[in-house]
């Protein structure tokens, strides 16, 4: 640790909240330190970084996807322009419709002037065909992307440490004391301090009561030769390209977990639900959990403490991470900019 060092901001945890805010604040020309304990089973890492701006049984329009989009989009475009390589993929989603109800509301969407930009009228299915055991019928959503979480927390991380300023340790928030209107942490001066820990935030001193219903997501990483699928499918479980010809298999959750260990459960829900859907040789190569931060109404957390001015925390992305991230993450760092007491609202 780079001691008697003077930073405008700290930012603790490296997961996509933490990651995007460092990122946003050096772009900003601010000086930023990371402190980040470097857990492999984070959420960010794990994550499909899918962006969809349908949702639900009823596919209405994500919230306030229409200004999520377009920043998420140019953050993204720049983040892969300082790191050397895209950070994310244009994929549409194959959605699955089982009954003439999903039928009937699918088509009732398309003329749905909030949700008609984001469906195609005609769905191309044809890669999915003969491999997978066919439903009702199918809907095509456009304008959605697969964000390479991982690649961006690692490549960061890789990039902040050449440069001194990511330290990988647990935070130690008892080394944390306010002096005038700066914070101490061991022996480095803080301007401010942003706290991004995801579910770990459950520990943090500071902040109480902030809402947060941790939730654990369970993932199988299948091999399905030939690499067939280029689209994302969606049939009550997600199959999402990676590299090579392995996907990633997931959907479900398991509020407040116990612990975020991979369970029997949890294999067996997902392997069926493999079987139900394809009909093509496929093998699993692997079987991980993470737990995810959160919210009780699913919205993020963006919160300055009351009585510690200096003290930020920005959090909850939960699923929605991929999308939520650049928007809110743009929005605190205009208001530490700036001070404009809007940039912390995030109902509309």
């Amino acid at each position: 640790m780079n001691s008697g060092k003077i930073y405008d901001y700290g930012i603790v945890g490296q997961g996509i909240a933490g990651t995007l805010m460092a990122w946003h604040l050096l772009k900003a020309g601010k000086t930023v330190c990371i402190f980040d304990n470097g857990y492999e089973g984070s959420s960010t890492t794990l994550a499909a970084g899918i962006v969809n701006p349908i949702t639900g049984k009823n596919f209405v329009r994500s919230w306030r996807i229409h200004e999520l989009l377009p920043v998420a989009r140019e953050v993204y475009i720049r983040m892969s322009e300082d790191l050397g390589a895209s950070v994310f993929t244009e994929r549409n989603i194959i959605r699955s419709l089982y009954t003439v109800e999903d039928e009937n509301n699918w088509i009732a969407r398309t003329k749905d002037p909030a949700v008609a930009p984001y469906i195609l009228s005609v769905p191309d299915d044809s890669e999915f065909r003969g491999k997978v055991f066919p439903p009702l019928s199918y809907g095509e959503m456009t304008g959605t992307f697969q964000v390479h979480m991982k690649s961006i927390i690692e490549g960061f991380r890789l990039q902040w440490k050449t440069e001194g300023i990511y330290f990988q340790e647990k935070f130690d928030y008892s080394a944390l004391v306010k002096e005038d209107r700066r914070m101490r942490y061991k022996d480095i001066i803080l301007g401010s301090v942003i706290f991004c820990e995801g579910y770990q935030a459950l520990e943090n001193p500071f902040f109480h009561n902030i809402g947060m219903r941790p939730s654990k997501g369970e993932v199988l990483f299948v091999r399905i030769p030939g690499k067939p699928f280029s689209k994302m499918y969606k049939d009550g479980v997600f199959m999402v390209p990676q590299l090579d010809d392995i996907y990633w298999i997931g959907g479900g959750y398991e509020n407040n977990p116990p612990h975020d260990y991979p369970s029997e459960k949890g294999y067996a829900h997902l392997e069926s639900e493999l079987k139900r859907i394809l009909n093509t040789p496929y093998h699993i190569v692997d079987h991980r959990a993470a737990i995810r931060p959160t919210m009780a109404r699913r919205r993020p957390i963006i919160q300055k403490h009351e009585e510690w001015p200096e003290l930020y925390m920005f959090n909850g992305l939960g699923t929605k991470g991929a999308s939520l991230g650049p928007f809110f993450s743009r929005h605190l760092t205009r208001y530490l900019l700036h001070r404009d007491p809007a940039d912390l609202v995030i109902e509309r």
